[in-house]
């Protein structure tokens, strides 16, 4: 899942990439943020997460759709902030068992 963020900023063309973790309540958070083109609001909303869609020449479009599933899957879930022209900003919440 982070291999995939990141490949997926080196082909939005970020120049940067953040990875951090934290840990919030019974949270473990992995933030991903790259400073590349960005997301339309529209894109986030509609297609983001569907299997087959996607922005690049050559994606194929599971990238998303198969990590958000094994994030979901674990009993966590994904929060994107993004904006064009401007870059990305995954947190991927995990819980913590105790």
């Amino acid at each position: 899942m982070v291999t995939n963020l990141a490949l997926n900023a080196r082909e939005a063309g970020a120049s940067q990439l953040r990875v951090g973790t934290t840990e919030a309540g019974n949270w473990a958070i992995v933030e991903i943020a790259d400073n590349g083109s960005g997301m339309s609001a529209d894109f986030i909303r509609n297609s983001l997460y569907r299997a087959f869609q996607t922005t690049k020449k050559n994606g194929m479009g599971i990238g998303m759709f198969h990590s958000k599933m094994i994030v979901e899957a674990h009993g966590g879930r994904m929060a994107v902030e993004s904006t064009p022209d401007k870059g990305t900003t995954f947190r991927v919440f995990v819980p913590i068992s105790s």
